[in-house]
């Protein structure tokens, strides 16, 4: 396994990888004019689902790196940096010993907002499992057009610290997704119009800030106006055991695979003590419930394998007194807010993020 990591043996097998995709690409497609692993899709969608497995699990095998560089590169003023948050914001499981705030970037959706900008913004933690991906266009562009078109004017996309990165373990995501948070309140945008929104990992990362807005921190910074979880991976002790996905009864309909989950909720707990009750709040998160400082939106696909545990969650969160309304998307897979443009499900990620606009502006603060 240490060969396929490293050069020549990562790049053999990705040479590999790319042309047995490709050599079974005209059998699948023939497969799937007679037989889809749902009915209602499409011979694209079903196509698509297999590829974007394909990917996620050979991504896992070779550790793919996602270099994250502050500096503006293509997306010119609208890519920013943030200071790292302040101590005096930083209390409990967060203020780590080890693992430090840092200086934090993010890419703004459609533009840089005007000075003084009084509009609703979202601030989004995208997906990739803690291992892969970033905000800037070439990753995110398709949900923040979603987002921006649909649901907030502006969007402001977090390049948090990835577990698969040096230094990049529990709580530095966290700590990032805070330091941008009070970044935008730093900027003047009234904590009413911030929308806290996460898809996937992301959605782990922005319910375990709501979690600390809502709690150890709610004396330090003020709440936000809601927020958004598009297929939020929930319980990362479970995710670092492969059959959490191989043995869901939606793993035919989706397109995660189990090393690829794996992979990155290993490197987020690594070194980390799960009996603590005080960190299985935030890793875990099922089975500790808090009664939120604001309304909360989950929206998860009928087909995906995270969809029990975003319910489940929904469920808990409710018992506590936390207001919680949930979007179920018929025949989806995994997160289309991310990737709804490649899997063939680009309506239904407009319908539910205009669905998400119409909870923002019936809800405040619970």
């Amino acid at each position: 396994m240490s060969l396929l990591m490293s050069y020549p043996g990562k790049g053999l097998w990705v040479l590999g990888a790319i042309f047995v995709t490709l050599a079974k690409l005209p059998v699948l497609s023939l497969y799937y004019l007679f037989q889809r692993p749902h009915a209602g899709w499409t011979v694209r969608q079903a196509l698509m689902n297999n590829l974007m497995r394909a990917f996620l699990y050979h991504s896992a095998i070779v550790r793919a790196k996602t270099p994250l560089a502050l500096g503006p590169g293509k997306e010119g003023e609208r890519f920013v940096t943030m200071p790292p948050v302040g101590d005096e914001c930083l209390s409990g499981i967060v203020d780590d010993k080890t693992i430090r705030p840092v200086t934090t970037g993010g890419t703004w959706y459609p533009s840089l907002p005007p000075q003084g900008c009084k509009d609703r913004v979202i601030l989004h933690l995208h997906g990739g499992g803690y291992a892969i991906g970033e905000g800037r266009a070439a990753d995110a562009a398709y949900a923040g057009k979603t987002l921006t078109q649909n649901s907030a004017p502006y969007a402001l996309f977090v390049q948090y610290r990835l577990a698969s990165n040096s230094a990049g373990r529990f709580p530095a995501a966290l700590q990032d997704a805070l330091s941008s948070y009070a970044f935008l309140l730093s900027q003047g945008f009234e904590p009413g119009n911030i929308i806290i929104s996460g898809d996937s990992a992301g959605g782990h990362i922005a319910l375990g800030l709501l979690r600390y807005l809502s709690t150890t921190g709610k004396d330090l910074l003020p709440p936000p106006r809601a927020l958004l979880l598009w297929s939020p991976a929930i319980d990362l002790e479970a995710a670092k055991n492969p059959s959490t996905v191989y043995g869901s009864e939606y793993y035919d309909t989706d397109y995660l695979v189990g090393n690829f989950s794996s992979w990155g909720a290993e490197k987020f707990t690594e070194d980390l003590d799960l009996s603590q009750n005080a960190l299985r709040e935030y890793v875990v998160q099922l089975g500790h419930p808090f009664r939120s400082c604001s309304p909360i939106w989950i929206c998860v696909g009928s087909l995906e394998v995270l969809k029990p545990e975003g319910l489940h969650i929904a469920r808990e969160l409710r018992e506590m007194g936390s207001v919680v309304d949930t979007h179920e998307i018929s025949g989806a897979p995994h997160d289309i807010l991310f990737v709804g443009n490649i899997l063939g499900f680009e309506s239904e990620a407009v319908e539910a993020a205009k669905l998400a606009r119409h909870f923002i502006e019936k809800n405040h603060h619970a």
